[in-house]
């Protein structure tokens, strides 16, 4: 055989394999707009104001990012809410579609009683939670990263506040999207980096 059709078959062989996802890209948003943009599915009373992404409460109508996910990743934001319940809160490795599809990450819950990281429901008994009182008003930097395949960990302004170690960990192509969410508060996100981990 020729070296020419070898290498023509060995071409045909490697374009008949499925290939690997890309992976996930660096991203980050300043919100430095009038409008959500095209990567986010518009829901509710979610909208631009002032350089920061806000909801007036929309009970759990999410804000999903059109962004895949890494299975290790970091996300990092700023939030902060105007209302005394607090209530500032994500979703992350969900489908993009509906609440509670992943894990939900609660800051000052319930009445700013309760922060949690719960898995596909935010009542679930497993759930992790830490029963602290946070700030009215004060701008919090979250980090919300998996580095190990298996742990979802919240820092807040560098300090780790929660872990969910998960057996059955998400992610995958059904579990690769971020949310923002609300209840009934008042909130504000900024400064959006994502960043996927090896």
């Amino acid at each position: 055989m020729s070296l020419s059709l070898a290498t023509a078959g060995l071409t045909a062989l490697l374009a008949s394999c499925p290939r690997a996802p890309a992976a996930p890209e660096p991203f980050h948003d300043e919100f430095e707009r009038g409008a959500l943009g095209a990567r986010y599915r518009a829901a509710g009373s979610w909208r631009v104001v002032d350089g920061a992404l806000s909801s007036l409460g929309d009970h759990n109508q999410p804000l999903w990012l059109e962004v895949a996910l890494a299975n290790n990743v970091r996300v990092e934001f700023t939030a902060w809410s105007r209302s005394p319940a607090v209530d500032t809160k994500i979703e992350i490795f969900g489908d993009g579609l509906r609440h509670e599809s992943g894990y939900i990450v609660i800051l000052g819950g319930w009445q700013n009683t309760i922060s949690a990281i719960a898995r596909l429901d935010e009542h679930e008994r497993g759930r992790v939670e830490l029963k602290k009182k946070w700030e009215q008003g004060r701008r919090y930097r979250w980090t919300v990263q998996r580095t190990d395949g298996k742990t979802l960990e919240l820092l807040i302004d560098g300090e780790r506040v929660l872990a969910y170690a998960d057996p059955a960990p998400l992610f995958g192509p059904r579990n690769d999207r971020l949310a923002f969410t609300s209840w009934e508060s008042e909130v504000f996100y900024d400064d959006l980096v994502i960043t996927p981990l090896p």
